[in-house]
């Protein structure tokens, strides 16, 4: 039986038609201003348009001397020149005198030219003796200046709506004088656990509870994507309780749960998010690990409710949560193909179903409940496996029927 068969047999989705489906899903945020220091790693939402010309005057490329060309007419060692120094010109003093014929003004790097003068003899090919500069070379009509407008022109689009701005362009929005610039705003993103077996640091241990570490590890991954965490905490499962933590998540942008999607008696999540009207895009994948986790939409506001396993949730997140936020901050290549943003070498490659230089995790180890992105160790071996039933592969999702 072919692959598209076998889809349509068992009614299930490819992992990468997944992935296309939570970006055709997710929008782009809107746009807010920030100073350029906090643009850094964020995208453009304008183009960047010169304002005048770079550099606004004609000015020194060297230590020298701004001549008239026509005072070094025939000049050679053999028949050096000497020409009266009228003046100084240092970077952000101009001289302001008038340069003639037998006439030489002093000029640093940065330097203006002064009005007459035409070129630049760099301070190597020149000696001053009793306030005269004398010149025994021809450097060329031109040389050692910066015209006005070389580097960058008034109406020039020196960046674009959709870059990403790294200290490079920090620097040359300073260059323009742009303290502030427009860029996609971050997502807001709200996480909660679910579980009455959770606690968090100010609850005393027990044997009977877990630290709710998927909490924390969810809140760096957002951190480090560029989004802003809002951590709700743990919620019980019990469905009043999920409603009311659902119901202070809806101010986020996204909201990321872990636990209770499977299907037992304490499993709420479904039906807590299902009472706020969610669209379910998918749910349940059959990969190991990640299995189960659903994905909908509640406006424009995205629902992403992973596993309870820390391991298959940092996956996951790398997986399809990552990749939208991409596009949620304006990038233009939140997908190029198979997780391109990953690491495929990286701790998860080992149990990541997209990893197909692993197999693609075909022998479904199970993950570690602590995530270190190894296999957990069962009696010494390289990890416990888990059959798959019989018509389901690797590597496809379980497609929601309305």
């Amino acid at each position: 039986m072919r692959v598209n068969e076998v889809n349509e047999v068992f009614g299930v989705l490819d992992i990468n038609e997944a992935q296309k489906q939570i970006l055709e899903a997710t929008p782009v945020l809107e746009r807010e201003s920030v100073h350029i220091l906090d643009s850094l790693r964020r995208v453009l939402a304008q183009d960047i348009v010169v304002t005048e010309d770079f550099p606004a005057s004609d000015i020194s490329a060297m230590d020298g001397y701004a001549v008239r060309h026509t005072s070094l007419h025939s000049v050679s060692k053999q028949m050096p020149v000497h020409l009266r120094i009228i003046g100084e010109s240092p970077a952000g003093r101009p001289c302001g005198a008038s340069v003639r014929d037998g006439e030489a003004v002093r000029i640093m790097t940065g330097g203006l030219v002064p009005e007459g003068a035409d070129t630049v003899v760099r301070l190597e090919d020149a000696a001053e003796d009793s306030g005269y500069v004398i010149c025994a070379n021809d450097p060329g009509r031109g040389d050692g200046i910066r015209l006005r407008g070389e580097s960058l022109r008034k109406g020039d689009v020196v960046l674009r709506a959709g870059d990403l701005i790294s200290p490079v362009e920090v620097g040359v929005l300073a260059t323009l004088r742009r303290a502030y610039v427009y860029v996609h705003q971050k997502p807001l993103v709200a996480i909660f656990s679910t579980g009455d077996e959770l606690t968090d640091f100010h609850d005393p241990p027990s044997p009977s509870k877990a630290m709710c570490s998927n909490l924390y590890a969810l809140a760096a991954q957002v951190l480090e994507c560029g989004a802003v965490p809002l951590c709700l905490g743990i919620v019980k499962d019990d469905l009043e309780a999920q409603k009311s933590m659902i119901s202070d998540a809806l101010r986020a942008d996204v909201i990321i749960t872990s636990g209770g999607l499977s299907k037992g008696k304490y499993d709420l999540v479904r039906e807590s998010f299902a009472s706020f009207g969610m669209d379910m895009r998918f749910s349940n994948i059959f990969v190991k690990p990640g299995k189960p986790m659903i994905f909908g939409t509640i406006g424009r506001k995205l629902v992403f409710g992973l596993p309870g396993n820390p391991s298959a949730v940092m996956l996951s997140f790398d997986q399809f949560i990552k990749p939208a936020f991409l596009k949620l901050m304006g990038h233009q290549n939140a997908f190029r193909g198979r997780s391109h943003w990953r690491d495929l070498n990286g701790p998860f490659s080992l149990i990541d179903s997209f990893a197909e230089g692993n197999a693609g995790n075909h022998g479904h180890h199970r993950a570690s409940l602590v995530p270190m992105g190894r296999p957990s160790p069962v009696n010494g071996g390289s990890g416990q496996k888990q059959k798959a039933p019989d018509g389901y592969k690797p590597g496809r999702l379980e497609r929601v029927t309305h």
